[in-house]
């Protein structure tokens, strides 16, 4: 992971800070209530609905609360009680089994609920993969103890991003072995109309780089030094080549903006950790999830206050 070469402006986050609690609670009820309704046919008491549950599962995250601490200061918490309609919230074993029982294409689709105004835009995306920690020490404490890290105690998180305003807009969670190249065709999937994407020499490929031209967009992905021109029936690769070796100047001035993609991976991993806590695989995935969700709200409601008050969203780091 790079440096970060942008932060979200201070004044922002401190004019925010007094309501981004009710203000981000009504964002997330608002978007679980868009999910489909799941009725309950059996005898017995009413369970809680899965999207307030959802609900919950992304402001524990988003306020870094472990389960103790959400017991503690979070279900009793008035200003969360009285948005969400409820008396005194689910006891954490209630929040941590509803968060076994959601799939991941509920955690994907709850995001593209709530970016859905962007989604159906053509947008400047930007791809790059990094890794996270799977056991349950950070790096400090590794290196303290003189634990070595191994790449099989990671895995690999696969990005979409927004490179305007820094919105995560797709992911992909794999084993740490897997290349990046393919995952191309998955991220940008969503997306029926591109603008500009940029992508390290990871993705370069002749399949990848037609797909985008395919789609209306056009790619800044630098080439390997063995690359040759030869088109094989993907014409945008050689014209992509072309601008490479002629333009090369230009072409490295736009290609840098995918540096952007760093400051992500730096506040997902500052302000949510560098490692995950839960143990199984499947659950490892969900927590991750969660955090790319709950970054997204963070950065969506600093987005729309800059908006309404004419500020610029992000500031030199």
């Amino acid at each position: 992971m790079g440096e970060p070469i942008s932060r979200l402006n201070p004044k922002i986050e401190s004019q925010m800070q007094k309501v981004f609690l009710c203000e981000a609670t009504k964002l997330l009820l608002f978007v679980a209530m868009m999910l489909p309704e799941k009725m309950h046919a059996k005898r017995g008491q009413q369970p809680y609905d899965y999207r307030i549950v959802l609900v919950l599962c992304i402001l524990r995250i988003l306020l870094r609360k472990t389960y103790a601490d959400y017991e503690i200061e979070m279900r009793t918490d008035l200003r969360i009680c009285n948005i969400l309609g409820l008396k005194i919230l689910p006891g954490k074993s209630t929040i941590q089994r509803g968060l076994s029982f959601l799939s991941m294409e509920t955690l994907i689709g709850f995001n593209r609920l709530m970016l859905a105004d962007w989604m159906n835009q053509k947008l400047n995306i930007m791809l790059d993969a990094s890794g996270i920690k799977l056991i349950g020490r950070s790096i400090w404490y590794s290196i303290r103890i003189k634990k070595p890290i191994l790449r099989r105690d990671c895995d690999k998180i696969h990005l979409a991003a927004c490179s305007d305003v820094l919105l995560i807009l797709n992911w992909e969670i794999t084993d740490w072995r897997k290349h990046d190249s393919p995952f191309l065709q998955i991220l940008l999937s969503p997306f029926k109309v591109l603008g500009l994407v940029f992508a390290d020499t990871g993705y370069s490929s002749r399949k990848n780089i037609q797909l985008v031209a395919d789609k209306k967009g056009g790619s800044f992905i630098p080439f390997n030094k063995k690359a040759t021109a030869k088109p094989k029936s993907h014409p945008a690769w050689k014209n992509l080549h072309n601008l490479w070796t002629k333009f090369r100047t230009i072409f490295d001035s736009i290609y840098h903006q995918r540096s952007k993609i760093e400051t992500i991976f730096s506040v997902l991993k500052k302000r949510f950790g560098d490692f995950l806590f839960s143990r199984s695989k499947d659950m490892q995935h969900k927590e991750m999830s969660l955090r790319f969700i709950a970054y997204n709200v963070r950065v969506f409601l600093y987005w729309r206050y800059a908006m309404q008050n004419n500020l610029n969203l992000w500031a030199r780091a």
